[in-house]
């Protein structure tokens, strides 16, 4: 007994001298004029904390602490690197705009295995260049595209007509990420979301989505090792579409898979890594805003209330069946205000992963050439010297055109987010419809949650109610 109790506390000093030990190696390699901040456990660092899921209309407990203590700059270590975690607004302005030049994207390998080694999200440089050109120009050539409007229009009706016979309970994040990954693989591969493909892809990508909120375990049966291999199978479909569109030359779709086909530039992998990035972001970011747009309207009466009144006076110049049209968006002023107050609050990005490529200093801070650097977007947000009563949803401050320089919900430089005016489009035409016809309540504890990627606590339940005044039959033809 007394020989096993000297073994173990030998053990334990043993133990402590080399966590000492790698703690001193850890902190003498770091150059002296470096922000404040801790380190955190050696090898683990602080991901624990960091990663922690928190109300996304908040900064949560960790960053809240560390600015508080150390700074609105602060450095760290996370996902394995030295970091600098920056919550200053001009930093992280600096940061994204020189992006390729002293910063550049640097994702986590586990990103890479989900998402693919040519996702935009992940490539840099000409590479970069080209597939961002790819994606900006489906975003700016369909988003005042009749067609695509009445896409939109259509299946936003249709989605309300099934809510019928919901008894008046629905899930509403999951309804609407089926509605725009929908929409997107009609655009895009010209199928109906009724057809078996259409419903396979869905279902892939939802098990490819609780892979980016798990943590990264390759292992048969993790939700990580799913997500791989759904990825895998939308990657195999898109293979097969391409395949048999080379084989039938002359006969068109008229969807922007024939666009990105009449690309000679592009290899089959460049082709199918565009598609899965564009359904990505119809499925996820399109959807999580909607969800986020919709939950603070609720708690906003009197903005709800002027947005009615908006959609009113729009519906009140057009003939019975009439579908909307980009003329009417532009008509939508202050739901742009309320979608991009619903960003501000929301968070959709929390933060993105940066590297340094070479010693830079700014404004006194000091990031040496490869650390990571990660730019936190919702802490301008949520910041009392950049807005007035920060963590109060007001999409009057919009009326102030400085708010949108203080602000970072798609990114910002040579990334910013290219679908984002698509993504507007969306979520006003169906707000059009859903404020007009349909009353509705949240639950008391369901809110939005960043994982970092925002997911609601219940699904966002809404308890919804008909308005007899406005029939969606009746709207279009």
């Amino acid at each position: 007994m007394v020989g096993l109790l000297i073994f173990s506390i030998f053990s334990a000093f043993l133990l402590g001298v080399g966590l000492h030990l790698l703690l001193h190696v850890f902190r003498k390699q770091e150059p002296a004029d470096l922000p404040n901040g801790t380190m955190g456990w050696p090898l683990f660092g602080e991901n624990l904390g960091f990663l922690k899921p928190h109300r996304s209309n908040s900064m949560g407990n960790f960053l809240q602490e560390h600015c508080s203590r150390y700074g609105r700059v602060f450095k760290s270590h996370l996902f394995g690197c030295k970091t600098i975690v920056s919550c200053d607004h001009e930093l992280n302005l600096f940061v994204l705009q020189n992006g390729e030049k002293l910063f550049q994207a640097s994702y986590p390998k586990a990103m890479h295995d989900i998402l693919g080694k040519l996702s935009l999200l992940i490539v840099s440089g000409d590479v970069h260049k080209k597939l961002r050109s790819i994606i900006g120009s489906f975003a700016s050539t369909y988003k005042s595209k009749p067609e695509f409007l009445d896409c939109v229009e259509k299946m936003s009706i249709s989605m309300m007509n099934s809510w019928k016979n919901c008894e008046r309970r629905i899930c509403f994040h999951n309804e609407v990420k089926k509605f725009t990954l929908s929409l997107m693989v009609k655009q895009i591969l010209s199928t109906e979301p009724e057809e078996p493909l259409a419903l396979k892809i869905l279902e892939d990508f939802r098990t490819y989505m609780k892979g980016f909120v798990s943590l990264p375990i390759n292992l048969p049966g993790t939700p990580y090792a799913n997500a791989v291999k759904a990825r895998a199978r939308v990657s195999a479909t898109v293979r097969d579409i391409i395949q048999e569109r080379k084989q039938k030359l002359g006969h068109e779709n008229g969807d922007f898979l024939d666009v990105i086909l009449s690309k000679e530039n592009l290899s089959d992998e460049e082709t199918i890594s565009v598609v899965l990035d564009l359904l990505l972001g119809g499925y996820e970011t399109s959807a999580t805003l909607m969800a986020l747009t919709v939950y603070f309207l609720s708690h906003a009466p009197n903005a709800l209330e002027t947005l009615k009144k908006e959609h009113i006076a729009i519906r009140k110049t057009k003939e019975d069946g009439e579908p909307l049209s980009w003329e009417d968006y532009e008509k939508m002023e202050f739901t742009s205000h309320v979608v991009y107050e619903a960003m501000r609050c929301g968070n959709i990005v929390k933060f993105v992963h940066r590297i340094a490529l070479q010693d830079v200093k700014f404004k006194g801070y000091f990031i040496p050439s490869g650390w990571k650097v990660f730019p936190v977007l919702a802490a301008a947000h949520f910041d009392p010297s950049l807005h007035e009563n920060p963590m109060e949803f007001n999409p009057w401050r919009w009326t102030d055109k400085a708010t949108s320089k203080k602000v970072m919900p798609f990114g910002g430089g040579p990334r910013l987010c290219p679908g984002a005016e698509l993504a507007k489009v969306e979520v006003a035409f169906f707000l059009h419809h859903f404020v007009l016809n349909y009353r509705w309540k949240t639950m008391a504890d369901d809110f939005p949650l960043a994982h970092p990627y925002v997911e609601f606590s219940k699904g966002l339940l809404l308890e919804i109610e008909p308005i007899e005044n406005y029939g969606l039959e009746k709207k279009i033809n």
